[in-house]
């Protein structure tokens, strides 16, 4: 009996079979058999069984959760696979030097993002890990310039999937020369801020997008190492993804995944504990020591909790919704946001929607979940030796001895303990306006004069501002703000203004609405006045109509993105804190303060000495993001050389303890 003489639906239930226990490629064959067979299972004709394919192989959860429904069909996972199965294919392959690898780092790092399990199985089992890491010890300075490795796509790439792939067990079984050949393969990242840039925009920046009728436009100052600060236009990559025939997205910093990367080859040997050190602090008050300074159970928490967290590992099934409590009365929404890939929607959202700082964004998605860094933070910052930096900066090329021994580059523990409030979307509240740059410094974006105060569950913010009928005289003004609570019952649809001027708390938002605006601008800016339109005779308005789309305003949106949010009516983000007591007593106390820049997700805190006259401790700003939501990566800088063109700065990483 001929196959052909099967119905249908059985010839697809054998394919679907073969499939499943022998992988897509074993459908080749069976295709190539006869035209018949090609008409009725291939990829043009039948999506369903490669979709099928799909969804037993890969993660789902966050193609509707991040693209909406229009991202789950057929068609749209059948395209998906064979992206999938190239870059497996590629990876398979071990040839690091192929012409396509870029575009092998692209559709891994993607996978990478949606991991719900079955993505980083697959990838782990094609033999990614030991791919990129050869790439990266063979290939990270093709194209080097001036002995500088270059920022680009694949670097960049390669270290974000390096990054990725690092486990517990790959960082033991790295030979102490592997590892130290890795952690000098860093350096630059992490050393030359003035080469790599650590933000999407400069932080100088606090409300984006910028307008492009500005009388002044943001611009760098050319150095021996490029502009600085860093704008990055035009740092992006255009691909297919799902129902999406042209995602752009933007290129991931190199330097976020260097610091980890860097860090995590640090902490595998625990920072050495002292042996004259006091025990613990009742030792040392036991032996009258009661200036600040560490003892050995200090160093030992150190080493006790690690600053560079490593990608949670998850279930190679994909089954990640068993145990979780309360599954089954979850709606769609709820259950997605459980799955491990959400921890990467910020950042991906970000990498997505930041990719010109002039452009409006029509998806206004969450780029920073609020709460987050509420807690207890640990983390260390690189110090490189000022003397040692400034000569960097004054050749272009990497010297030969470029180490850290010669850059002396230490690490200093940094401890701090947050609290977030946040301004409400209710009347008559309004956010604190944007302090203004004084000799390089943006004050963590608060006016230079604001003075903080915290009573109960709220922060008051106090700031003056210059009368504009009196210029020598100044005018005090205060806002408030509470104390973000996780259970949303700071937000009330009855009294917020964006739910009141909706009619609800859904907002739906939709891929082409800044386009739309944009041309409706241009439509009312070419139009007539209405005493100019008197005189216009119909006869000319049709022949005009001749030559015009009569639907230029429409938009297709047969595969327009559609993002719905529930409004948490929250306008601002700012964070206040401490070194908690005991660590201050160890570390020096200080005080914290920042803010959240809404853009991109992207905070910035300020570092005070907790004690006045204490000048040797300085004032310390640090600027980054929450990667994965748990590590907080970025920059610091001091205020040690204001006003000059080239700020000293420094990497740090902190992870969230509680």
């Amino acid at each position: 009996m001929s196959l052909l003489a099967l119905p249908f639906e059985l010839i697809e239930r054998v394919a679907i079979h073969l499939t499943d226990t022998s992988g897509i490629q074993a459908l080749l064959p069976l295709l190539l058999t006869c035209k018949q067979l090609y008409n009725i299972l291939g990829t043009q004709s039948n999506h369903h069984i490669f979709a099928s394919h799909f969804a037993s192989h890969y993660d789902l959860s966050s193609a509707s959760r991040r693209l909406g429904p229009q991202a789950a069909k057929s068609r749209s996972y059948a395209s998906q696979l064979l992206r999938y199965s190239h870059a497996l294919s590629r990876i398979r392959s071990g040839d690091i030097y192929a012409d396509d690898v870029v575009h092998t780092f692209w559709t891994s790092f993607l996978m990478f993002m949606e991991d719900d399990g079955k993505n980083r199985a697959s990838l782990e089992a094609a033999g990614l890990p030991d791919f990129v890491d050869r790439f990266v010890r063979e290939r990270l300075y093709d194209g080097h310039r001036d002995g500088w490795p270059a920022d680009n796509a694949v670097n960049s790439l390669a270290l974000w999937l390096l990054w990725l792939t690092t486990t517990e067990d790959r960082l033991r079984a790295e030979s102490s020369p592997r590892r130290a050949q890795m952690i000098k393969l860093m350096l630059p990242f992490v050393a030359m801020p003035v080469r790599y840039p650590s933000t999407l925009a400069p932080d100088i920046h606090f409300s984006l997008p910028l307008s492009r009728d500005v009388n002044t436009a943001p611009h760098s100052v050319p150095t021996l190492h490029g502009p600085y600060p860093h704008y990055l236009d035009g740092r992006c990559h255009s691909t297919a993804l799902y129902s999406i025939s042209n995602l752009e997205i933007g290129i991931p910093l190199a330097s976020i995944a260097a610091k980890l990367i860097y860090i995590s080859r640090r902490e595998v040997f625990p920072v050495a504990v002292p042996s004259h050190l006091p025990r613990d602090r009742q030792h040392a008050l036991q032996l009258g020591l009661t200036m600040i300074g560490p003892t050995q159970e200090d160093v030992h928490e150190l080493n006790a909790n690690k600053v560079a967290k490593l990608v949670p590992p998850t279930r190679p099934d994909g089954n990640w919704s068993e145990g979780i409590e309360g599954w089954d009365t979850m709606a769609a929404d709820e259950r997605a946001a459980k799955a491990p890939s959400a921890r990467w929607d910020n950042d991906w959202y970000r990498l997505v929607d930041c990719t010109d700082i002039f452009r409006l964004i029509s998806l206004k998605r969450s780029h920073y979940t609020p709460g987050t860094m509420s807690g207890l933070w640990q983390g260390r910052m690189l110090i490189v030796d000022d003397t040692a930096l400034e000569g960097l900066l004054q050749i272009p090329q990497m010297p030969t001895h470029f180490n850290e021994q010669n850059l002396g580059v230490v690490a200093a523990p940094v401890f701090m303990r947050l609290r977030e409030y946040v301004c409400m979307d209710v009347d008559p509240n309004e956010p604190v306006p944007a302090g203004e740059m004084e000799d390089g410094r943006h004050n963590a974006w608060l006016p230079a004069s604001t003075q903080r105060f915290e009573y109960g569950h709220e922060l008051a913010l106090s700031y003056s501002t210059p009368d504009p009928t009196a210029p020598h005289r100044r005018i005090e003004t205060t806002k408030r703000y509470h104390e973000y609570v996780p259970d949303g019952s700071l937000h009330d649809e009855t009294t917020c203004r964006g739910c009141l001027y909706r009619g609800t708390s859904e907002m739906v938002f939709r891929e082409h609405d800044a386009r739309f605006l944009e041309m409706l601008d241009d439509e009312l800016a070419a139009a007539p006045l209405p005493d100019e339109m008197e005189g216009i005779e119909d006869e000319e308005a049709e022949e005009a109509g001749d030559d015009v789309d009569d639907d230029a305003m429409s938009v297709d949106d047969e595969d327009e993105l559609v993002v719905k949010r529930k409004c948490d009516g929250i306008m601002d983000i700012v964070l206040v804190g401490e070194t908690d007591e005991r660590h201050a007593q160890a570390w020096h106390p200080y005080r914290f303060y920042g803010r959240v820049r809404e853009w991109d997700g992207l905070i910035a805190l300020v570092r005070a000495p907790a004690m006045p006259g204490a000048p040797h401790v300085g004032l310390w700003m640090f600027t980054g993001y929450v990667v994965g939501g748990q590590t907080l990566v970025g920059n610091w800088r001091t205020t040690s050389h204001p006003g000059e063109p080239v700020t000293f700065e420094g990497a740090f990483a902190m992870s969230k303890r509680d």
